[in-house]
């Protein structure tokens, strides 16, 4: 352990650990941290050393910032192992929130207090905004920096994960909302003779989700047998639109069309001009819609039209919806809307279920005791 003063005053000492010998000729290595402050401090600070190198804990000193960690991360990590759209959602996370708030901050001296402050602060309401980040926002930026300080553990830059027993707001139940029957015909009528009533159509009949609405292309439809192969979702990248597989083999799927939706299809396929862009779905010019324009474009519409407002992907639900109530079976539910699991389709309509059973309870009493009463 070495004193130091330096011209101004301040008083250091630098600490210095040997570790046993690790090498052939019996050298060892040696270990420094600069700290300011008095001598007990700095025996401390030794002892800590010491038994960091006996657990096997201890990380060098180093000067790497967050920012400049998480754009390394980033780079390295990220962008070669993920989609293009987790990719931007990761970039736009850390630059829009985690390179403003801690940037600057050594990686070594982000501590799980600081984090966990910062995540209280994220539920008030945003000076910026004046609203507040709701707790699948505040989820998603403390997965993307404990993605990287996992890493971080993984390379010795830090001895443990910061993020490590957060506590996180409660994640609020989305309750999709729902249009009656009523309500579902007055939006066809109207979007009638729109550019709105195609997909709408689609919409309510099959439920796709967005981006595989989007990426459809005549080729995916076989008029001779009425059934539909969604095996592609579109979505917008760096302002840019591509299309990529479904995340799993269940988004993969052929439906069957409903002789309605599929007379409408062929009618436009042969109004459509020759050599114009083979999307179903697409702009004036032929050319694919932007997922954020597209329901920016629903929206007006409801507006324009005085409808109640919903999101486009509320549509899903209100097919699964019409489905079961009409008694088509959940597990034909589950394929035709390209769920991974039997469960999930259980989970998200679980509420019109009960109706369903309510509507079984009320049939069955009425067939067995409509004429014999108890």
């Amino acid at each position: 352990m070495r004193k130091r003063t330096t011209k101004s005053g301040i008083t250091t000492y630098q600490v210095i650990v040997e570790e046993e010998s690790s090498f052939a000729n019996g050298k060892r290595k040696r270990y420094y941290k600069t700290i300011q402050g008095g001598k007990k401090q700095a025996e401390k600070v030794m002892r800590d050393m010491i038994h960091e190198l006996e657990t096997r804990t201890f990380v060098k000193d180093n000067r790497i910032t967050v920012r400049d960690f998480m754009h390394q991360w980033l780079e390295i990590y990220v962008k070669n192992q993920l989609s293009p759209t987790t990719v931007q959602h990761y970039i736009d996370q850390t630059e829009k929130y985690i390179i403003p708030q801690f940037g600057d901050t050594c990686l070594q001296q982000l501590k799980n207090i600081d984090i966990q402050k910062w995540v209280f602060s994220l539920q008030k309401a945003s000076p910026r905004t004046g609203k507040p980040l709701s707790p699948k926002t505040i989820k998603n930026i403390m997965l993307n920096l404990s993605a990287a300080m996992k890493k971080a553990v993984m390379l010795e830059l830090i001895p443990k994960n910061p993020c490590d027993d957060l506590t996180l707001p409660k994640l609020e139940h989305y309750q999709p909302e729902m249009y009656s029957m009523e309500e579902v015909e007055t939006l066809l009528q109207c979007a009638r003779n729109t550019a709105l009533y195609l997909p709408l159509m689609i919409e309510i009949c099959l439920g796709l989700r967005r981006g595989e609405l989007l990426a459809l292309r005549w080729h995916h439809v076989d008029f001779q047998t009425g059934c539909l192969t969604v095996e592609e979702n579109l979505v917008t990248v760096n302002n840019q639109t591509i299309t990529k597989a479904p995340k799993t083999q269940s988004g993969r799927r052929e439906i069957q069309i409903p002789g309605t939706l599929l007379r409408l299809l062929k009618n436009t396929k042969e109004e459509r001009h020759a050599g114009q862009n083979d999307y179903i779905v697409c702009q004036e010019d032929g050319s694919p819609y932007k997922s954020d324009s597209f329901s920016m474009k629903f929206r007006r519409f409801l507006k324009a039209n005085d409808l109640k407002h919903i999101r486009f992907h509320d549509l899903r639900h209100i097919n699964a919806t019409i489905m079961l109530s009409l008694g088509i079976s959940p597990k034909v539910a589950q394929e035709r809307l390209g769920h991974s699991s039997y469960q999930i389709t259980m989970d998200i309509y679980s509420h019109v279920l009960k109706k369903v059973e309510q509507e079984a309870a009320d049939k069955l009493d009425a067939a067995l005791f409509e004429q014999n009463p108890a």
